[in-house]
This record gives C-alpha cells, sequence and structure tokens, in this order.
C-alpha cells in the first residue's frame, strides 16, 4: 500500500448537531477554488438513503440534478460496483439465493416473504447461511469463525464447533469429523458451497465487491474523499478506505462512535477513534436536543470507557424526560392518542425488535391514525396513501392526479371495472399524458368522471379497503380503519414508529422507546461480558435467561443511545412493556446497574448536568 501524505480531518458529530450540514459546507469549500470542480470529489455514506438525502442537498445547493452526481455521492458498495464496471445481472439476486438454496437442500425465504415475517431477521437456514458468509467476509474473519455471527443456531439441526458439540469426534473447529450418522447441516461447509455456486455463476454480492476493489487497488478518479458514517463500516470497507486514502490530497471522515448500530454487521467504532488524523473537529451544538433530555441521554452514553467527549450545548433549556413501569400496548395507544389530541408535534415510537412493533401494531392500527412504517415498507406507503388520497377525491367529485389516478387502475379489485377491463384506464390515463407537456404524472389533472367511467363500481370510504387487491392486511386492516376513524386528512408522516436501528439520522418531537430487550440480545451480551472478564453487578450470574437484565454491553449502550437522542420536546422511556421479553430496567439504562431507586428519582438525578469530568 502506498504510504499516505493526504491531509485526514477527522470530524465528530453528535445526535443533531448538524453533521450532514457540515458536510456539505466542507463541499462547497473545496468547489470555491477555481481548480476543483465537483467531479473531483467522492461523497460516501454508509446506507442508500443516506447518500440519496446528500446528492438532494448538494444538488440543491449546486443547481444540478440530482441524478448528475450520482457517480460522486453514492455508497461504498455503488462506487465499487461502477469501479468494477457490473451491469445488474452479475450482482447475485434473491432467485440466485434461492437457486443454490434448492440445490443444496436448505429453507430459502425471499425480501418479500421477509417482507410479511414478524421478527427483525429471517430463521431460514439458507438465508443464514449467505447472511453469515457475507457477515464473515465483512470482518474479515476465516469460515471456522462462522460462530461468532450475531445469529441463534438450532444445535438439531446445525452441528456446532467441535469444541461445544458433544457429537463431534476429532480434529479442530478447522478440522473437525462427525459420525457418519450425523445428518445435521455443516455450516462450513454450507458456506463454502454458497461460494462456489457464485464463482461457477460470475456472481458478485455486495462484500465480493469491496474484497475486488482492494485486491485490485482500484481507485475513483478524485482528489478528495468524504466518508459520512465512519463509526459504522466494516473492517472490510476500512480496508478499501485505506486502499484510497493514498491517492487523495484530503480526506474528511466524519461519525460519532457513540451512534454506532450496526455492530451485528461488523461495525466497530474504533476504526473511528483509533484512525490517525491531522486534525480533529467537534462540532459544538445540538440542533435538536433540550437540555434535560440531552443530560438523560449524556448519562446513558457516559459509562462506555472508550468514546469521544462531545460536550454538546442543548438547543434551549428544558425539554421532559418521562418513565412508564409496565405499560400495557393499550396504555402506549391511548398515550399517543392524547398526545396527538393535545399536540401539533410529530410522533416516533421505537422498539428493540421488530416483533415488539408488530405487537404495537396489532393494538394500534384500528385506531385509524396513518402512520409510517420506519422497518416495514408494506405499510402507509405512497402507493397506499395516493389510493387513498384518490379515494377520498372521486368520493367529494374533485379532480385526481395522472399518479393517482394510476394507482386506481392498478389497486383496484377486478370487480370494480365491470364488464370493462382495467388496462382501458390505463389506456385512457397514458393518452392524457402523451397529451400533457408535462411528463410528471403528479402535475397532470383527472376529472372524477373519466374514472368513474371506466370504473363504475368504484368505492366510496367505506368500501375502499374490501376493493383493494395487491396489499398485505396490515395495509387493508389500515385503510378500513382509516375511513371509519377520526384522523383522516392527518399526515402520514406525523406518526412513525419502528425498529431504534431504523431511526438513525431522524428525529421527532415526542419519542417514546421501549427499554424491552430480546433473548438474544441478553445472551450475546452475557457472552460479550463473560469473554471480557467484566464484574457484573449483584450476586446471581447473567445467562441468557436473566431477567431483568444487572447491566449493558457498550454496543447495547449506544444502540439506546441513538433512540433516545432523537427526541426533539420530549422523551418516554416504558420499562416492561412487552410481555415475555427480558427487561431492561430504567435505572439500570442510566446507571449501568441497579440502584434501587424509583424510575421518578432516577430520571431527576439524570436530567441535572454531570460533574465535569477530572482532567
Amino acid at each position: 500500500m502506498t504510504e499516505s501524505t493526504a491531509e485526514v480531518i477527522r470530524l465528530f458529530g453528535g445526535p443533531g448537531s448538524g453533521k450532514t450540514t457540515a458536510l456539505l459546507d466542507r463541499v462547497e469549500t473545496l468547489l470555491e477554488d477555481e481548480d476543483v470542480d465537483v467531479r473531483d470529489v467522492l461523497v460516501v455514506s454508509y446506507t442508500r438513503a443516506a447518500a440519496a438525502e446528500i446528492r438532494e442537498r448538494l444538488a440543491e445547493r449546486l443547481d444540478e440534478s440530482p441524478r448528475a452526481l450520482r457517480g460522486n455521492v453514492s455508497t461504498m458498495h455503488a462506487k465499487a460496483y461502477d469501479l468494477l464496471n457490473l451491469s445488474r445481472g452479475d450482482v447475485v439476486g434473491e432467485s440466485d439465493k434461492e437457486e443454490f438454496c434448492d440445490d443444496f437442500g436448505l429453507e430459502f425465504e425471499d425480501e418479500y416473504e421477509g417482507s410479511r415475517r414478524r421478527s427483525a431477521r429471517s430463521t431460514t437456514l439458507g438465508n443464514k447461511v449467505i447472511a453469515t458468509s457475507q457477515w464473515l467476509q465483512r470482518t474479515r474473519r476465516d469460515v471456522g469463525d462462522w460462530y461468532d455471527v450475531p445469529f441463534k443456531w438450532n444445535e438439531e439441526e446445525v452441528r456446532l464447533p467441535p469444541e461445544i458439540d458433544d457429537n463431534a469426534q476429532t480434529g479442530n473447529k478447522y478440522t473437525p469429523t462427525w459420525p457418519s450418522d450425523d445428518d445435521r447441516l455443516d455450516i462450513p461447509e454450507a458456506i463454502r458451497a454458497w461460494r462456489t455456486y457464485k464463482g461457477d455463476n460470475g456472481l458478485v454480492g455486495f462484500a465480493d465487491m469491496l474484497e475486488r476493489v482492494k485486491q485490485r487497488s482500484l481507485l475513483p478518479s478524485v482528489d478528495y474523499l468524504i466518508i459520512d458514517e465512519f463509526q459504522d463500516i466494516t473492517t472490510l470497507q476500512y480496508d478499501v478506505y485505506e486502499e484510497w486514502r493514498p491517492h487523495m490530497e484530503r480526506v474528511l471522515i466524519a461519525g460519532d462512535d457513540d451512534q454506532v448500530v450496526y455492530a451485528w454487521q461488523g461495525a466497530d467504532p474504533d476504526l473511528l477513534l483509533d484512525e490517525d488524523v491531522d486534525t480533529d473537529e467537534i462540532l459544538p451544538n445540538s440542533y435538536r436536543l433540550p437540555s434535560r433530555i440531552l443530560n438523560v441521554v449524556n448519562r446513558e452514553v457516559s459509562h462506555i470507557e472508550k468514546r469521544q467527549e462531545k460536550d454538546l450545548k442543548p438547543r434551549k433549556e428544558g425539554g421532559s424526560v418521562e418513565g412508564v413501569p409496565r405499560p400495557s400496548m393499550l396504555d402506549l395507544v391511548r398515550n399517543v392518542r392524547a398526545t396527538l389530541d393535545e399536540d401539533d408535534g410529530t410522533i416516533m415510537l421505537l422498539f428493540r425488535a421488530r416483533y415488539q412493533m408488530f405487537q404495537f401494531m396489532d393494538e394500534f392500527i384500528d385506531e385509524g391514525v396513518p402512520f409510517q412504517c420506519l422497518t416495514d415498507q408494506r405499510m402507509w406507503t405512497d402507493r397506499l396513501s395516493q389510493y387513498v388520497d384518490a379515494v377520498e377525491a372521486v368520493a367529494d367529485d374533485e379532480p385526481i392526479t395522472a399518479l393517482q389516478g394510476r394507482r386506481l387502475a392498478d389497486m383496484l379489485q377486478d370487480s370494480a371495472f365491470g364488464t370493462g377491463e382495467r388496462d382501458e384506464l390505463f389506456d385512457a390515463l397514458d393518452d392524457i399524458a402523451d397529451e400533457s407537456d408535462t411528463e410528471d404524472l403528479a402535475e397532470i389533472e383527472i376529472e372524477p368522471d373519466l374514472i368513474v367511467g371506466h370504473a363504475p363500481f368504484m368505492p366510496d370510504r367505506a368500501a375502499a379497503a374490501d376493493m383493494l387487491r395487491k396489499v398485505t392486511n396490515f395495509q387493508e386492516r389500515s385503510v378500513r380503519a382509516y375511513f371509519g376513524g377520526e384522523y383522516r386528512g392527518m399526515d402520514r408522516d406525523r406518526v412513525r414508529l419502528g425498529t431504534i436501528h431504523s431511526a438513525k439520522g431522524r428525529e421527532a418531537d415526542h419519542v417514546f422507546v421501549a427499554t424491552d430487550l430480546t433473548e438474544k440480545v441478553v445472551e450475546q451480551m452475557a457472552a460479550k461480558l463473560d469473554q471480557q472478564g467484566a464484574e457484573i453487578p449483584g450476586d446471581e450470574e447473567f445467562t441468557k435467561t436473566t431477567s431483568p437484565v444487572p447491566t449493558l454491553t457498550d454496543n447495547e449502550r449506544r444502540v439506546f443511545y441513538v433512540g433516545m437522542s432523537r427526541a426533539r420536546e420530549r422523551l418516554v422511556l416504558m420499562e416492561n412493556l412487552v410481555d415475555g421479553a427480558p427487561t431492561l430496567p430504567i435505572d439500570v439504562l442510566l446507571n449501568n446497574e441497579p440502584t434501587g431507586q424509583s424510575i421518578e428519582d432516577a430520571l431527576d438525578e439524570a436530567e441535572e448536568p454531570m460533574p465535569a469530568q477530572a482532567d
């Protein structure tokens, strides 16, 4: 690797500190040099959504089309795709995974089936084998280290590492042997078979792309490199960064080591903290958090020993933090409704696991409140909203847009068209669009008579849910409750719910965070603390069945820090909300050990500024 002469700047930005704005400001500063063009700059973000946001905001500043900046603002995988000159057919798809699993005798769940599942991750062996292979690549581990992946394996289906599997005969984790009648799946063998399948069929996965870029020393044709969310990059992504860095004039890495939510995918905050840099910059203000909420989240995250202190200044004095012990899902629904009725602010509800979120949704949907689901995209989607808006407009004999018309043509049951065909409505809409002077279907007006003429049994509000097709049960229930409720016309992004991981980069006025964990998370924490030889508060052994938990690992503490720091005005912590889930007491969340304090006393203490740290 070439010795680096690049100037490296590290930018720390805490929650709500305007890190993205600061990145864009620095791009604009670079472009003030007449010898520097935007094509000389590469901005890399961790997710496609984050890259798209940066691209749109930068395009607006530069009076450019976002599409024109796709080569200069992207994820690292998207840039690798370009550097390798790949086409879509070269990349592993769902059908390839399914074919391999069929050939190898493994059950597989595709993305569509996964969207209907209530658990966070697939439990089918085929999906887990493929995901484990990717995880090993991302973390630069050998296949023999497969058991380190944060998955739960069924020992009746899978051969465990020989050192812990009583059925193993000889050898070590790299060369175990098994009785001839042991027909359980050998995970290393399956991983190697998957990788062979990709090679034989000329296919590459996302991790393969990065490995090839590193191996071939493929470089982007830029002089300035900016990497956002650096705390979430994996070891493999860091290797690519190390390959690129020496060839740059200047590098900016930005992130917050306290906001790592992808540790289970191999993210390592030490890659940000330990990087050799020329200059450190720390953004000083939080434009989101009021003082009381900021003090509480500071106390929560202060128990991480290795971290960069941000010393953020609050947006304003005040804010509120509430703790609710043992609420039911119905209690939470009532709390949300009361908030909607008493305040115009936005609401976000966050859960540690997807199944917990679905439990709340089961109770909440029938209230008729439209909401955005951050985790599952098959809820109040734009597509569903356009259908609902079109039904309301036609029922009121008002014009709709051509885009809404196409949604009706696509989503109405066949019976709505009587003796006609839905294609006839599509054709009529296409004719109007062809004659229009704009290509934007959302700007083309359609009279309601056209819709009714082609769909004589066009439903009114009461029948809108019954006449839907191509939707999930949750969507159908949501539409029925919406038209039968009292929240018609409410902004559909006013209430958002999801897992804590899905809330990264977002904010709301009122944020509800459930502190319940999952058995798998507790199992991982117990194993990690045992591996570290950490001292556990209390006299009882910390195992995967421990509840309430007496402490948190750093990774779990970062996850809850992200969730809690979304709140602009009010933070509500809910202890023991989910029946059967391991409980994380609020005093342990704030103090990293049981204190015997009541929730009120623990929060009152946490809302006060922490004593200054000794030098």
